[in-house]
């Protein structure tokens, strides 16, 4: 289920996310309970270090109750803590409040210290929500808990008793609150930087992506020429935008290459149909308006007639096929020297050679690519043809040789163009080498010839299994 989110420019979206991972650390103290904890531990190590010193002092001065609960007044007025001093047998015999005589001996810390030990406690508060109405600056505490210690009273390895403070921690918000005036400084210097950041990485990120968005609407216009309009995106310092960019250039140069090829195709085909269908309207017009033709003649223009329609019927079924061929095709695993050995027997006297390689590719088409090459061979070159199956990584593919006389140097550089051919008087398209081509250029690999007097040899180049 998708969220019902904004639409909002970048930088607001940049600006959000950084306010918020910049508010997790606060997020995380509060909501975990962690700085709670921290400021239990603090005033517990406080009231023991305050006890260690209280209990010294006790020490020499059991059995003097008044001067203590004066001295345990005086101590509370710059401690903030509640002291009470009990006996060995746990009764409250000095305070720095009320509570004299009162038997504590029942409470865990105070037998703990009684006991020899430091004892620790951390007791709900009584009233905390009544104090929390002062504000965050005065001395009262606003935490729920109170935090216990009792420390042991000894002399000479006797316990005479236990010194017992208590003291209420500093509430979360309250912690903040009291940090404040050192805490501002760097929060606001902390939140504008983020600001900034966020602001400024917008402004870079956005300004590519506009670009981003011009050329694609140009693109989606038609007008496919560089203009310029994503330079700026292909020189973000952000790598993928840059990618992007990267790739929708590369996108508007293979539709600029498509509209050349479109282009030049229709042209080939439109010279290409034009002859046949000249004469066939020449030989209809012809017969129509003689009706005195000789049946001789009129045989022989009716038969290049058929022919014309037979030439024709070659250029559709090539043209399918190479569009077949351009397009591709679902991608399966090809026992090269299967195939090839399935393409030798259909003709006498080919010979095969090579190793046991694996194709990745349509089979079909490349079974019809190899077909195509070895009967050019057959028809063009010598009597000794033979395919041969090879690798050379990542490529891997055929060889079709002939031992002919040769490919005119002239028209070595024209031989895989769609329409080009030597053999038009015997109805050749011009197709069969281009479909190869293509097949090749497909799959990720290429076509190529070499020839000399006695030895020609085409090349089906395709991507080996990795």
């Amino acid at each position: 289920m998708r969220l019902p989110l904004p639409r909002l420019p970048l930088q607001l979206w940049l600006l959000g996310s950084y306010a918020l991972v910049f508010a997790m650390p606060v997020a995380a103290l509060l909501g975990t309970g962690a700085l709670a904890w921290d400021l239990v531990n603090q005033t517990k190590e406080d009231l023991e270090h305050q006890g260690a010193l209280i209990a010294m002092v006790a020490a020499e001065r059991m059995g003097k109750p008044q001067r203590m609960n004066e001295m345990l007044a005086a101590a509370k007025q710059q401690t903030l803590s509640g002291i009470r001093i009990t006996d060995d047998a746990g009764v409250v015999v000095a305070s720095s409040g009320d509570g004299v005589g009162e038997d504590l001996s029942d409470d865990a810390e105070i037998r703990a210290a009684l006991e020899g030990s430091q004892g620790l406690a951390i007791k709900p508060r009584p009233g905390a929500v009544g104090l929390r109405g002062r504000g965050l600056s005065s001395q009262s505490r606003h935490a729920d808990v109170r935090v216990f210690v009792a420390v042991p009273i000894t002399r000479d390895g006797e316990v005479l008793g236990a010194v017992i403070l208590s003291r209420t921690p500093r509430e979360e918000f309250q912690a903040f609150w009291q940090m404040a005036p050192r805490l501002w400084l760097g929060a606001l210097l902390a939140v504008l930087s983020t600001a900034v950041l966020a602001l400024l990485a917008g402004h870079y990120a956005s300004r590519s992506l506009r670009s981003l968005g011009r050329a694609s609407e140009r693109f989606a216009a038609g007008q496919l020429a560089d203009d310029g309009t994503s330079a700026d995106a292909r020189d973000s310092r952000i790598s993928e935008t840059a990618a992007l960019a990267d790739a929708m250039e590369a996108m508007a140069a293979r539709l600029r290459a498509r509209l050349a090829y479109i282009s030049e195709f229709a042209g080939n085909v439109s010279h290409e149909f034009k002859t046949p269908v000249s004469s066939l309207r020449g030989t209809i017009e012809l017969l129509r308006d003689d009706e005195a033709m000789p049946a001789e003649q009129r045989a022989r223009f009716l038969d290049n007639a058929l022919g014309d329609l037979d030439r024709l019927s070659r250029l559709v079924g090539g043209l399918l096929r190479l569009a077949r061929a351009e397009e591709g095709g679902a991608r399966e695993t090809i026992d090269a020297l299967a195939l090839a050995r399935d393409v030798a027997q259909r003709y006498a006297n080919i010979a095969l050679s090579g190793e046991n390689v694996k194709l990745v590719g349509a089979r079909e088409q490349v079974e019809t690519a190899l077909a195509n090459l070895v009967e050019n061979a057959r028809k063009y070159g010598g009597s000794g043809v033979r395919i041969e199956v090879f690798h050379a990584p990542p490529l891997a593919g055929f060889r079709v040789i002939d031992d002919g006389p040769g490919i005119d140097p002239a028209h070595l550089p024209r031989l895989f163009e769609r329409f080009f051919t030597t053999d038009r008087a015997r109805g050749g398209t011009g197709l069969g080498l281009a479909l190869v081509k293509a097949v090749a250029e497909a799959h990720g690999g290429h076509a190529r010839v070499e020839s000399r007097p006695g030895r020609t040899s085409f090349e089906l180049a395709l991507r080996a299994e990795s």
